[in-house]
């Protein structure tokens, strides 16, 4: 049995993904556990170790309420990919390196393994698929949280860490790195969901994300599924780390904090890739958030 556990702010949203799962799932036995999280307010990580502990069922699914299953009898492919000994998430979109660079679930467009359709904001349906052949799980090492199976006794191994994430932002970049550190996480080609809603980089994502690469991740990374050159990791390291700061500067992420990030680059890099750009996008939000 599977127990399905949703954050949730919108209770029009969490019965649809209720119908959605109802009609899709199978035979496969299930609990759908919504958590009313619209007065509470509390952190994401919080709430999921909170359902967790209070559902008994031997599989568990974190998964946003924006989302849909587009196949049908979808729940024993997934619960036999689970049984195996060395699996630990099951996800939809991730990557399958995570430099020692502050970076996010997709370091950048070269390492994203996707299978699932994007709803865009025009209402479009883009399919993002990386899968080539007939092959239904791809190993990675961060998985997305908008939807994330797992066995109940690897999130009891690994819980969400509410100490260090009291928001709603780094519980699924942390989670997929604590349990790729003892088993192996995949993106499922075999079964296909839609997400409805585009994310989006806020101040509180660029802060959090740096503050679980300096205060708990920097002596574990990095983390590949395939070898790479020493030149193959300095090059990506580098455009991992690019790829965040021009994230960071379209937040309101504090400007001297951001000149710090920028620096550090610089020594990263010798001056030598990107410098005059990024000096140039700091001075022109600089005078963005000036309150003149």
């Amino acid at each position: 049995m599977i127990t399905f556990i949703v954050c949730s702010i919108s209770p029009q949203r969490a019965t649809a993904l209720y119908n959605n799962i109802y009609d899709t799932i199978g035979d496969t036995q299930y609990r759908f556990m919504p958590f009313d999280n619209q007065t509470l307010n509390y952190g994401i990580a919080h709430v999921y170790n909170l359902c967790a502990q209070q559902a008994k069922t031997e599989y568990l699914c974190f998964l946003h309420e924006d989302i849909a299953f587009r196949c049908k009898n979808w729940g024993e492919t997934i619960i036999n990919k689970l049984k195996e000994p060395d699996c630990g998430i099951i996800g939809f979109t991730g990557s399958p390196v995570k430099f020692q660079a502050i970076s996010s679930v997709h370091p950048s467009a070269k390492w994203m393994v996707n299978h699932y359709i994007q709803r865009t904001k025009e209402g479009k349906e883009l399919f993002m698929n990386s899968f080539t052949s007939n092959a239904k799980y791809a190993p990675c090492i961060t998985i997305d949280g908008m939807c994330m199976f797992v066995r109940r006794q690897v999130w009891q191994e690994c819980p969400f860490d509410e100490r260090l994430l009291p928001g709603f932002h780094g519980y699924d970049l942390d989670f997929s790195l604590q349990v790729a550190r003892h088993y192996q996480n995949y993106i499922c080609g075999a079964v296909t969901i839609e997400h409805f809603s585009i994310g989006s980089f806020s101040t509180e994502w660029v802060a959090t994300t740096i503050r679980l690469h300096n205060e708990k991740w920097n002596p574990y990374l990095p983390l590949y599924i395939h070898s790479l050159s020493r030149k193959e990791v300095v090059q990506d390291e580098h455009d991992a780390f690019y790829r965040f700061i021009k994230k960071a500067l379209r937040t309101n992420y504090p400007y001297r904090e951001t000149y710090k990030l920028i620096k550090q680059y610089w020594r990263m890099t010798s001056f030598r890739k990107h410098s005059l750009t990024l000096l140039l996008k700091l001075i022109g939000t600089r005078f963005l958030h000036l309150n003149i």
